[in-house]
């Protein structure tokens, strides 16, 4: 069977397939199709201001912490301001929870917390070079839903979510079975075509 006659692929990619499509998609392609305002609160806000600008900001569950010059220092995910803002509202929650050491540090963290500097988390962030693999590593080994993208100088420019990402999946899945179909029907005009 000569080459153009070999069958197209049909339906859904393959799987190494569909990792190819979009493991080397940059962060700055993506946010050109799915970009969103990222939550953007100074490290000296008081977290009723955390929690007013995240509460504003659709679509971000992690606000970027940045210093006075505007760089990025830390971030805060919506759980730990959750935590934090419904302490005292189930506190026994809390109280089952603190069975791990983890769990202690983070009760008194969450406890003593003032200030966003007070509650952040190390930062964790996105370059527009970085790519949709780099972005699903560094959210999932973080637990976080959404990460802040910065410049070279470390300022928050956008942020991009895990539905972002989902988004951005089914975009090049669509853009693949597209392409897929006119393979096909390029196939079947060459081999119906004749000798």
């Amino acid at each position: 069977m000569a080459e153009h006659e070999k069958e197209p692929p049909v339906g859904r990619p393959s799987e190494e397939e569909a990792d190819a499509i979009t493991r080397e998609t940059s962060v700055g392609e993506a946010l050109g199709r799915v970009g969103i305002s990222a939550c953007v609160v100074n490290e000296e806000d008081d977290l009723l201001q955390v929690a007013e600008s995240m509460a504003a900001t659709l679509g971000t569950h992690t606000a970027a912490v940045v210093d006075k010059k505007g760089r990025l220092v830390g971030v805060i995910p919506m759980h730990l301001l959750l935590a934090e803002l419904y302490l005292h509202v189930a506190p026994e929650e809390f109280l089952v929870g603190m069975r791990a050491f983890g769990n202690i540090e983070e009760f008194g963290k969450i406890s003593r917390a003032q200030t966003a500097k007070e509650l952040m988390q190390s930062p964790v962030y996105l370059t527009r070079e970085d790519n949709a693999r780099d972005a699903f590593v560094r959210m999932h080994e973080n637990k976080l839903d959404s990460l802040p993208v910065v410049d070279k100088e470390m300022r928050v420019v956008a942020c991009l979510s895990r539905l972002q990402l989902v988004r951005l999946w089914l975009h090049k899945h669509q853009e693949w079975a597209k392409g897929s179909k006119g393979r096909r029907q390029s196939w079947q005009e060459t081999t119906e075509g004749g000798d």
